[in-house]
C-alpha cells in the first residue's frame, strides 16, 4: 500500500476525503451501448422492498434504450424499467379467511438532475459584451425539457420515489456529477464517469429517436467504470451527502442513507472517490476540490507517463505548474495528451485559443517530451459519427487511473458538482497484464493507435508510437495557436466560461 500511497489522498473529513478502499471489483467501459446494457441487466433486479436505485447526472433522457439501439429486439428503455422496477408486487395470501395483505413495494428510485440556467436567469449587471454568448454555453436547449420530463416519470414511479431539478449551485454553475447507485438482489453497484443517459451516448446526429441528438460527432466516446465493493459506500454516500442538504430532499428519505455494503473483498483493485463542490454547494461554508488534488497528486509522482483524455483539454493554472515542475524533475517523464477535436466542440467560443495558451509554453519547453493529439473516428476523420471525445481520463505508469465527469479546467476542478474515481490495483483474472490502469491503457491506446495491444504491451515501445504515428492512427497531431486570448476574451472565460 505504501506505493499506492503516492497517487492516493490522506482521508480527512473536514476536507470530505473518504480514504481509500481495498477490495473492489472494477469494470471499464468505452462503448455507451455496453455500458447501458450492463445497467440493465443491474437495475432489471433492484424490484424488491430493499432495493433502491439513484443517479446524479446533467442530462437524463429516460426514454433512450439501455443497449444497442439498433438491436432486435430493442432493449428497453429507462422510462420502461424504472416503471418496471418501482411497481408493487402482490403479497401472497396464506390463508383465504384473512384479508388480503398488502401490496409489496418495488424499489425506491431518486434522482438529481441539472436544472440549467438560462440567460435570462443571469444576464442582469453582465458586461454587454456577454450578452451575445450562444445559448449553449447555459445548456442545450432540448436538455431543460428531457430533464423535466425525466423528474415527472420518476416522480409518478412510487409513493417514495422522487426527483429534483437542481439548480442549487453557484451563478455561473452546473451539477455535472454523473452516477448511478443500484441496489439489487445481488449486491450494491455504483457506476461513474463521463455518461449520462442520453441519445447522444449511443445514436449518430438527427438519427430518429424520440430526443434526436444535435451533437456533430456523436455517438460520444466515454470511459465509465462499474464497480463492486466496499469503494461503493462512498458513491452511495455522494448522492446522499447532496440528497439531505438540499431542501427538497430533506422531505423525501432514502432508503439508502445508512446502508453499509459488505465490507468483504470483491476485488483485487483498491479505490477512492474524490469530489468537487463550489463553496456553500451544498455544504456551507466551505468548498471540496479533492479531485482537483488527486490529479495533482498523480502528475507530481508519475515517473514514465502520464496520459490524459479529455474533451475540452484547456488546463488550470495549478495543472500547468504541476506538469512543468514534474517535467524539470524527471528527465524520462513523458506526457500524452487526447481531445476531442474542434470540429465538434461546439459549446465554448474561443476554445482554440484557449487550449493553446495552455499547451503552447509547455510545449515550447519539452517540445519532445510533451505530445498532444486530436482524436479522429474510424475513417479518421475529426468531424464524423463517432468523432467526438467525451471521456475524463488520466493514466501515469500503468499504475494508476482516474475516471469521472472531471474535466481538465477551472469549472471542473473548482466550481461545479464533480465526481471522480481513482483506482490502483489488479485485475480478477490471471491474464497479462494484471494492472487495472496497463489494461486500460492498452484498451485506449490499441483504439487510438490502430494497432494490437501486443505491440503496445511495453510502455517504452508504446510511448515510441506517439512519436511517429502509424498509418493506421485514429488520432491526428495537434499544435497550439500562436495568438493568445484577448483581455477580453480572458475576463468572459475567467467569469462565466470557465470560472473558478
Amino acid at each position: 500500500m505504501s506505493e499506492d500511497n503516492d497517487f492516493l489522498l490522506s482521508a480527512n473529513s473536514s476536507n470530505g476525503i473518504e480514504e481509500a478502499k481495498p477490495g473492489n471489483h472494477v469494470m471499464f467501459f468505452t462503448d455507451n451501448r455496453k455500458l447501458y446494457a450492463s445497467m440493465l441487466a443491474d437495475l432489471i433486479v433492484a424490484d424488491g422492498k430493499d432495493d433502491f436505485v439513484y443517479l446524479a447526472g446533467w442530462w437524463c433522457d429516460v426514454d433512450i434504450p439501455l443497449g444497442d439501439p439498433h438491436a432486435t429486439p430493442t432493449p428497453m428503455t429507462l422510462r420502461q424499467v424504472l416503471s418496471l422496477i418501482t411497481r408493487e408486487k402482490p403479497a401472497i395470501q396464506v390463508s383465504s379467511q384473512e384479508l388480503p395483505p398488502p401490496n409489496i413495494p418495488g424499489a425506491q428510485v431518486c434522482a438529481m438532475i441539472w436544472r440549467q440556467k438560462s440567460q435570462i436567469d443571469i444576464m442582469s449587471g453582465l458586461p454587454v459584451f456577454l450578452t451575445s454568448l450562444p445559448v449553449s454555453i447555459f445548456g442545450d436547449p432540448l436538455l431543460s425539457s428531457i430533464n423535466t420530463d425525466a423528474v415527472k416519470h420518476i416522480r409518478a414511479c412510487s409513493n417514495d420515489s422522487h426527483a429534483i431539478l437542481d439548480f442549487n449551485h453557484r451563478l455561473f454553475g452546473s451539477h455535472h456529477q454523473k452516477l448511478l447507485i443500484v441496489k439489487n438482489k445481488n449486491n450494491l453497484i455504483g457506476y461513474v464517469g463521463s455518461t449520462d443517459f442520453n441519445a447522444d451516448r449511443i445514436y449518430q446526429i438527427k438519427e430518429k429517436t424520440k430526443n434526436p441528438t444535435s451533437t456533430k460527432g456523436a455517438p460520444l466516446e466515454d470511459v465509465t467504470l462499474r464497480v463492486v465493493g466496499p469503494v461503493t459506500a462512498d458513491i452511495l454516500k455522494t448522492f446522499v451527502d447532496r440528497w439531505k442538504l438540499h431542501p427538497e430532499g430533506q422531505n423525501h428519505p432514502l432508503r439508502g442513507d445508512g446502508y453499509t455494503p459488505p465490507q468483504t473483498s470483491a476485488g483485487g483493485t483498491t479505490a477512492q472517490i474524490a469530489h468537487t463542490y463550489g463553496k456553500d454547494y451544498p455544504f456551507k461554508g466551505r468548498a471540496v476540490r479533492s479531485a482537483a488534488d488527486t490529479i495533482l497528486k498523480i502528475v507530481d509522482n508519475a515517473k514514465s507517463y502520464i496520459y490524459f483524455e479529455d474533451q475540452y483539454l484547456i488546463g488550470t493554472a495549478e495543472l500547468y505548474n504541476a506538469l512543468r515542475k514534474s517535467l524539470n524533475r524527471n528527465l524520462n517523464l513523458n506526457v500524452i495528451a487526447v481531445m476531442a477535436p474542434l470540429d465538434v466542440v461546439s459549446d465554448l467560443p474561443w476554445l482554440a485559443q484557449k487550449r493553446s495558451d495552455f499547451w503552447r509554453p509547455l510545449i515550447n519547453l519539452f517540445p519532445t517530451r510533451i505530445k498532444v493529439f486530436e482524436m479522429t473516428n474510424r475513417d479518421q476523420s475529426k468531424s464524423g459519427h463517432g468523432s467526438y471525445l467525451h471521456a475524463k481520463l488520466t493514466l501515469a505508469d500503468d499504475k494508476v487511473a482516474t475516471v469521472g465527469s472531471v474535466n481538465c479546467s477551472n469549472r471542473s476542478w473548482y466550481h461545479d458538482s464533480e465526481i471522480l474515481m481513482t483506482v490502483l490495483g489488479d485485475a480478477d483474472d490471471q491474464d497479462e497484464p494484471r494492472a487495472f490502469a496497463a489494461r486500460l491503457r492498452l484498451e485506449r491506446w490499441s483504439r487510438h493507435l490502430g494497432l494490437g495491444k501486443k505491440e503496445l504491451l511495453n510502455i517504452g515501445d508504446g510511448i515510441s508510437k506517439w512519436g511517429r504515428l502509424p498509418f493506421t492512427a485514429l488520432v491526428k497531431p495537434w499544435m497550439p495557436l500562436l495568438n493568445p486570448l484577448s483581455l477580453n476574451q480572458n475576463y468572459v472565460y475567467e467569469t462565466v466560461l470557465d470560472p473558478k
